[in-house]
């Protein structure tokens, strides 16, 4: 590994100028422990709808999209505004006050007792997803040179994977095991909550502590916050790419929100109905979810090929055309805890991760450095947006025409994406050659 500042490498990334290994390492963390404790809530959620709220099993999935309806107005409101706070007060900063904000919202939720308190405390809760995962964004592109963020950007979504796997696998254990002790059902889902929280608290510390400080490779630094964001807006009229990952962004975030928060709803209902108690049919009914995130873990290792050798755009296609089969083929499953089950969502887990994958590693590109977090911040908004219209659609498809449909309305946008991509390969624009030794097409 070299020693120098230019030349310092991880693994097979090399780093910008400034940036080092601790800082890596502790971004290494946050990929593994932010993705993670946000999913954690999707898995927490039916069963504090059931315990707490006493909410009836065929009306939990439009109470499912009322809480992202609430989640995703914040997002949308605040994705940009973070992302223009992390190029004027700087990455670090925002995370830990993102991180902070996920740990009041998980010591909340479980003191609510009607579905409206439960939508306020979401609303804490959501500030922190749009600090904590919009910055994150950020960082990753911020660390990488050009020419590996590709490497960097598959590195990150492996331990998106790993930390989403064990926080369900944890997670959803946690309120069986307190049951167990002895503890009543609804203490302890409390006691379950708390834990989470106590772990997005820790984390803020360590980001604080191993974060790069500053802003990033910006000289917007010196720019006032509107000027920033309308930099933001003017760089993204100006590129059809950027729109495009927009596009992705829509239904990628879309993606992770239907897999996170329906594929365990629909374990959990299917569950319940074979008779299982809540605390038991919430660790079984996360089952599916486990199985899809397990191979969305192993995925990334393909896909970099993919990546880092085609035109972004090409690969981006790829990414949602698998993504596309990957969901639709759901319409199969009659029922998603029986062992026929598990092919159909290890695909599905592999078409989340590539549609994710595709559409960081665009605007990883397209993004102009020095309106990188503005620009960040209106892919982040577009997801937000994304995932509103896809769990509201979705809740409804959900109880009143099958689980399964939630599924193919997802399939079907990504189909749209991946048509889209053709189009704009088919313009005729060249692929960019990076510079180095490396013949990758960029």
């Amino acid at each position: 590994m070299a020693q120098g500042q230019e030349g310092r490498k991880f693994g097979p990334v090399r780093l910008e100028p400034g940036v080092s290994l601790s800082h890596v390492w502790t971004l290494m963390y946050a990929n593994f422990v932010t993705i993670g404790i946000v999913t954690a809530m999707a898995v927490l959620t039916p069963y504090l709808l059931t315990v707490n709220l006493g909410v009836p099993e065929n009306e939990q999935g439009t109470a499912l999209g009322l809480l992202t309806l609430t989640n995703e107005i914040v997002l949308i409101l605040a994705f940009s505004p973070f992302g223009v706070l992390a190029d004027k007060l700087g990455r670090r900063s925002v995370y830990v006050i993102g991180m902070a904000a996920l740990a009041a919202g998980y010591v909340l939720y479980p003191f609510a007792t009607t579905l409206f308190e439960l939508s306020l405390y979401r609303v804490v809760y959501a500030v922190g997803i749009a600090a904590a995962t919009g910055v994150l964004s950020t960082i990753i592109a911020d660390y990488a040179r050009e020419m590996d963020r590709g490497k960097l950007v598959a590195i990150s979504g492996i331990l998106n994977g790993l930390g989403v796997v064990v926080s369900v696998l944890l997670v959803g254990r946690l309120p069986s095991l307190f049951v167990g002790m002895g503890r009543e059902e609804k203490q302890a889902g409390l006691v379950s909550f708390a834990i989470a929280g106590g772990v997005c608290a820790l984390s803020a510390l360590i980001f604080w502590l191993g974060l790069k400080p500053g802003t990033g490779p910006a000289p917007a630094e010196r720019l006032p916050a509107m000027e920033l964001f309308r930099r933001g807006l003017s760089a993204s009229a100006k590129s059809p790419r950027l729109w495009l990952s927009y596009a992705a962004a829509f239904v990628a975030r879309g993606d992770l929100a239907i897999v996170g928060t329906y594929a365990v709803a629909w374990g959990n209902l299917a569950a319940i109905q074979d008779g299982l108690p809540p605390a038991e049919a919430l660790r079984a009914g996360s089952i599916p979810f486990v199985i899809a995130q397990s191979a969305a873990l192993f995925w990334p290792v393909v896909v970099i090929f993919v990546i880092d050798r085609l035109d972004r755009i090409t690969a981006l296609g790829i990414s949602m055309a698998i993504a596309c089969v990957g969901y639709s083929a759901l319409m199969l499953v009659p029922d998603p805890i029986k062992a026929q089950a598990i092919p159909f969502f290890v695909l599905l887990g592999i078409g989340q991760i590539s549609a994710f994958l595709g559409a960081q590693s665009l605007i990883g590109k397209e993004a102009p450095p020095e309106e990188r977090g503005s620009v960040i911040g209106l892919f982040s908004l577009s997801g937000a947006v994304g995932i509103l219209v896809t769990s509201l659609i979705g809740g409804w498809l959900f109880d009143n025409v099958s689980p399964q449909s939630t599924f193919l309305l997802i399939g079907v946008l990504n189909g749209l994406v991946a048509v889209g991509c053709l189009l704009v390969r088919l313009q005729g624009r060249s692929p960019e050659v990076s510079p180095g030794p490396q013949p990758a097409v960029h």
